[in-house]
């Protein structure tokens, strides 16, 4: 993390001296500010006059329509639930391409609405920018956890973690092993140039696609979240610091590959909810995608759950994003100690353990032991095993705090490149003019 992202950071928490220390997947930064952090009760304590109903607080987040997450998280709220009665969670939110913008736009009204917010790796900074967020670092000593992933660096203030992670997900090549057998497949690609003709060589439009990755504008956090990662087979990054790179020699090559595999694989035009139904159809045979998604397809297409497996990634050192996603309390809210409380719960090695798996999720946020078994019982999990893991604020530098904006620039020039014949020079040296001026714009 750049000194300036940590000016940042510091100027929405009102503080003053920053320091930084590598983060074991992320290179992230930790901030070393002094905050106060209350101690957490035995028992929730709520304030007399509510004491004789349970407190209600709302989980903002888009977990509540992912198909197999969803299902997880309302077993372990049942499970909240029924042993005690202080404390009942409401379901809020909004599906995953919209839930990002909706937190903006409350914070830029002045008050997010939710006691309990779900986080991605972006959305938490600017949270903690705008000091709504409590120390959770409670959480941790009530449950004597001390091996919590150096992944939270960039968000721990003063030795306090400002979230936790529910889900770290990384990006991986996942691929229909029937497909494959179908077609002959008898060896996996070595390099780029294999995948891209194994993939070309895998499509028979309109019957069946090589490969897909999200590519519409009208769904613009899962198109630019994952476009992301076509920046690793080249070892490239979208910015450094406040400098954009979208000009650069990686990032060009990057695109260029996106626009082969549009052209030559994709089935253009479908949306994440028509892809996800051809990929249940055997329509596709490979996607670029995170780990979470398998519990999506176990769920929807439980027919070709045994056939999904993933490959390891076909560029050198294997290089790919890893996403934290933070759970997080809203320090605005009345309701801020109850939801302490819930992640004190949640994050208890069982429950932890059991929310962990239920979620198909592979990378625990703590040495929560317990899971040799679950990780054998995996056939897709190897490909996202065998890589060297980056995160989002390395890819993206201090755009990181305005990621949305930084990736309309992108993803508007990408697609002029994919449905307009533009060259990828002219249209990406015109979004790093865009994206330079949108630096200047934010100081």
């Amino acid at each position: 993390m750049s000194s300036s992202l940590e000016r940042k950071i510091a100027a929405g928490l009102q503080t003053t001296k920053l320091s930084r220390r590598a983060a074991v997947v992320g290179g992230s930064a930790a901030a070393g500010l002094s905050l106060a952090v209350s101690k957490r009760s035995t028992a929730f304590s709520a304030p007399a006059v509510l004491r004789q109903a349970p407190v209600t607080i709302t989980y903002g987040t888009w977990f509540w329509n992912e198909p197999g997450r969803a299902e997880a998280w309302r077993f372990l709220v049942e499970k909240f639930h029924s042993e005690q009665d202080e404390i009942r969670i409401e379901e809020a939110g909004a599906p995953f391409n919209d839930f990002t913008n909706d937190i903006i736009i409350q914070l830029q009204a002045g008050r997010v609405d939710y006691d309990v917010i779900q986080t991605t790796p972006d959305l938490v900074l600017r949270l903690l920018q705008a000091g709504i967020l409590t120390p959770l670092g409670s959480v941790l000593e009530a449950n004597d956890i001390t091996t919590l992933s150096t992944a939270h660096d960039y968000i721990t203030v003063g030795g306090q973690p400002m979230g936790l992670d529910v889900v770290t997900v990384v990006f991986g090549l996942l691929y229909n092993k029937a497909l494959f057998d179908e077609a002959g497949v008898t060896s996996l690609p070595a390099n780029v140039d294999e995948w891209l003709a194994l993939s070309t060589d895998l499509t028979e439009r309109p019957n069946r696609f090589g490969m897909f990755s999200p590519h519409l504008l009208s769904e613009p956090e899962s198109f630019w979240f994952t476009l992301q990662e076509w920046a690793c087979p080249y070892g490239g990054v979208w910015a450094e610091g406040k400098t954009p790179q979208l000009s650069s020699q990686p990032i060009l090559q990057a695109v260029s590959l996106f626009k082969q595999m549009y052209d030559q694989t994709f089935p253009q035009g479908s949306d994440d909810a028509t892809a996800t139904r051809q990929w249940g159809a055997d329509q596709i045979a490979q996607q670029l995608i995170v780990s979470a998604a398998v519990n999506i397809y176990k769920t929807s297409q439980p027919e070709l759950y045994p056939n999904i497996r993933s490959m390891p990634l076909p560029w050198p050192e294997r290089t790919s994003i890893a996403r934290i996603h933070p759970i997080t309390v809203n320090n605005q809210s009345p309701n801020a100690e109850a939801g302490v409380e819930w992640i004190t719960w949640l994050y208890k090695p069982e429950n932890y353990r059991l929310l962990l798996t239920k979620q198909l999720d592979v990378i625990p946020a703590y040495e929560v032991g317990g899971l040799e078994d679950y990780f054998n019982e995996l056939p897709w999990l190897e490909g996202y095993q065998d890589i060297s893991m980056t995160t989002p604020p390395q890819m993206v530098g201090d755009f990181i705090f305005n990621n949305q904006e930084f990736g309309q620039i992108v993803i508007n020039r990408v697609q002029e490149v994919l449905t307009a014949g533009r060259p990828v020079e002219d249209a990406m040296a015109e979004a790093q003019r865009e994206a330079e001026e949108l630096a200047g714009r934010l100081g």
